[in-house]
Parts: structure tokens; C-alpha cells; sequence
């Protein structure tokens, strides 16, 4: 059995940008995430040897409010924290979960839409606003859900909005951030 491992493992990060780790519909049942095959991520989270995220867990706790922290099926291409490209170094504020192609994009907790609309650099982007000083920003999308605009409330995991390639974006993505009061966090470590 030992030697059937390291394969279905590679079998299972092959389809990580291609195929939901759930079934349609139960975007809930995620649990876990990987760092995405064939990609340097160089502000990576601790992760396995088969690219498991370290001791991910769904959902942060955060003022009382339960918030995901990868709203869609996906696999980390860039994370939270110093980035470095060909260039420079730069902060990157949230967490850059690479679909392939455009995927669902489910609200990480029930709110309000404060924004919508075009961001300079994030593209088409959506911010919910959860309460108590929490707020969730989606960039890079390609389109809106129905009926998702400024000012609509929003239940957690209802569909918003569909990844894409909009802004400063050169693959299909979704950026996805958490604030609280106003500021980025990371999302893989915040939480009560």
C-alpha cells in the first residue's frame, strides 16, 4: 500500500486547477487546499511534501463571524505576504487561488455588497461587508451572479460572482481577501 500513496497523491494535485475537490453545490465541504502543481510560490504557507497546506482549516473564526478562507475551488498560485517576481518584491494582500478556467466564486460569510464594480488593478471586484469590522474583497472576476450588486445581501456560500482574468491578472483567478477594519489579514492564520 505504501507504494499506491505518492500516486494517488500526484493524481489528486493534477486535477487541482481543473477539477472541485467537491461536488457541485457544496462548496462547504472543502478540507483542504493545496499550493498549485508546477507553480513557485514563493510566499508559499508551510505545506506537505504533495503541496497539502499545513493544519488548513475551512473556515476562520473572526469577531464572531464565520469566514472562509478559500471561497472557491481552486489551489493557492500566490499567497499572503512578501512576493517575489522577476522583478521585485512586493506585499501581496490576500490570496491568489488559480481555477483555470472561470469557477464559481461562493460569499465566505452572509453580508451586504459594499462594492461592486471596477477596481483599478483588481479588475471587476466585489467587498461584502459582514459586520462588526469584517469585510471580504473577490477580484479578478470575470462576471456578477444575478442579482448581485451594491447594496443586496448575500447569504454564505450563495454563488456572487465567477473567477476570471480581469485587471492586473494574467491567468484565471480569483484574489481573494479578508479585512478587518479596513486592513488586509491573512487569511490561512486570522481568526479568534
Amino acid at each position: 500500500m505504501p507504494r499506491l500513496r505518492p500516486l494517488l497523491v500526484a493524481l489528486s494535485l493534477g486535477a487541482c486547477a481543473t477539477a472541485p475537490p467537491y461536488a457541485p453545490g457544496e462548496p462547504w465541504s472543502v478540507a483542504a487546499l493545496e499550493l498549485c502543481p508546477g507553480v513557485h510560490v514563493s510566499n508559499a504557507p508551510a505545506a506537505t511534501d504533495y503541496r497539502g497546506v499545513i493544519a488548513y482549516a475551512p473556515f476562520a473564526a473572526i469577531r464572531g463571524i464565520s469566514v472562509a478562507r478559500a471561497p472557491v475551488a481552486s489551489c493557492i498560485s500566490s499567497a499572503y505576504g512578501p512576493r517575489a517576481t522577476s522583478r521585485r518584491v512586493a506585499f501581496h494582500s490576500g490570496l491568489d487561488l488559480y481555477t483555470g478556467a472561470p469557477r464559481d466564486v461562493v460569499a465566505g460569510a452572509g453580508g451586504k455588497i459594499a462594492f461592486a464594480g471596477d477596481q483599478r488593478g483588481y479588475g471587476l471586484t466585489l467587498m461584502i461587508d459582514h459586520g462588526r469590522g469584517v469585510a471580504t474583497r473577490y477580484a479578478h472576476l470575470s462576471d456578477l451572479a444575478p442579482g448581485v450588486r451594491k447594496g443586496a445581501t448575500v447569504a454564505a456560500g450563495a454563488v456572487i460572482a465567477r473567477t476570471g482574468r480581469s485587471g492586473n491578472a494574467t491567468a484565471v483567478h480569483l484574489h481573494y481577501e479578508i479585512l478587518i477594519d479596513g486592513r488586509a489579514v491573512d487569511p490561512l492564520k486570522t481568526g479568534d
